[in-house]
């Protein structure tokens, strides 16, 4: 005869048994002042971590060793924010922000990295462009950059044979951050799959929802707001840091974690609307963060801990971090379930 409560605890078992085959791998990291901040993996399946607190770049291989790249101080690299792979000449493009130049203002320029000997290959500009925040970086097909500016309305754009960085798109009213009082506007930025435009993210860092995509067509430089589908996600939805399709989905990490940290956006076929995604499965293994990208089946995220030097009114401002710093991996077919 069966018995329900058998049953029941018969499936319990079961389902911790599952939870239990699928772990979160952690991964930590060298240095107490890293706070990593940006992360991408190599075409041999190593990622590369950037820290925003001290310039260095991080390997980790397949067996989650881990080196520096590229040391602190090295380089001239200062906070280390977005990336991006030229695959074809094997080139890393690295955002370099310093919140202090020479001049005492903050000021950016762009790394570029032969990935496989880890050279230093160019800097552009070689001085700082005063008054940028250089934030995510995004290559199209024909090796034409563009970086998102987190403190003006202005994707950027160069190329590897250009000698210096020029804007974009600036001035636009739909790359401005609608908060007076926030100093941070544009984040998230990336390509889509057919290279016709950018998607590009405005985030409202410290409100739950109110964060934005836009589309800046590649051809004709026009900005236009994506519509959202009005629900729970898009009001939750503060805005994205690091950003990438895969298969199809356009993955995010919302800049206020606390409302979900990992979005999903699937779009029309000519990317003015979107339907988002909390994908919740993992949300207690985040600590703010910041990017993520895809090796082997799992996606793998960096614990930034940003929250601690910069203030994201959550009271941990000037707190100390959790050391080790953490990169977290988690099985993506259980994310997206």
């Amino acid at each position: 005869m069966k018995n329900p409560l058998i049953n029941t605890v018969l499936a319990t078992m079961l389902w911790a048994t599952t939870l239990l085959a699928q772990p979160v791998e952690t991964i930590a990291l060298e240095g107490n002042q890293l706070f990593p901040e940006g992360i991408i993996t190599l075409p041999n399946n190593d990622l590369l971590v950037g820290g925003f607190g001290d310039g260095s770049l991080q390997r980790i291989d397949d067996n989650n060793k881990v080196s520096f790249f590229s040391k602190p101080g090295e380089n001239g690299m200062v906070i280390a924010v977005g990336m991006a792979l030229d695959t074809k000449n094997n080139r890393l493009w690295v955002a370099n922000f310093n919140f202090k130049t020479t001049s005492g203002k903050p000021g950016s320029n762009l790394k570029v990295f032969d990935f496989v000997t880890g050279k230093l290959l160019k800097t552009l500009p070689e001085n700082f462009i005063e008054g940028a925040f250089f934030n995510e970086v995004s290559l199209d097909e024909k090796g034409n950059v563009y970086v998102s500016d987190t403190f003006a309305p202005t994707i950027w754009s160069t190329s590897y044979a250009a000698s210096g960085v020029a804007p974009f798109v600036t001035d636009n009213n739909l790359l401005k951050n609608p908060s007076p009082d926030q100093p941070f506007g544009l984040n998230g930025l990336t390509i889509t799959p057919d290279h016709k435009y950018l998607i590009a993210s405005v985030m409202n860092r410290t409100i739950q929802g109110g964060g934005t995509l836009v589309r800046i067509n590649l051809g004709t430089k026009e900005v236009t707001r994506i519509r959202l589908k009005e629900d729970d996600a898009t009001r939750a939805f503060s805005g994205s840091d690091g950003m990438f399709f895969y298969q199809g989905q356009l993955f995010m990490v919302n800049v206020y974690s606390q409302a979900g940290a990992i979005f999903t956006a699937r779009f029309n076929t000519d990317y003015s609307e979107a339907s988002l995604t909390i994908r919740q499965a993992f949300q207690s293994a985040y600590d703010r963060p910041t990017a993520s990208a895809i090796r082997q089946g799992k996606l793998y995220t960096v614990n930034s801990q940003l929250n601690h030097i910069i203030d994201d009114k959550d009271g941990q401002l000037n707190t100390p971090p959790a050391l080790p710093f953490k990169v977290v991996g988690v099985p993506l077919n259980e994310l997206l379930k």
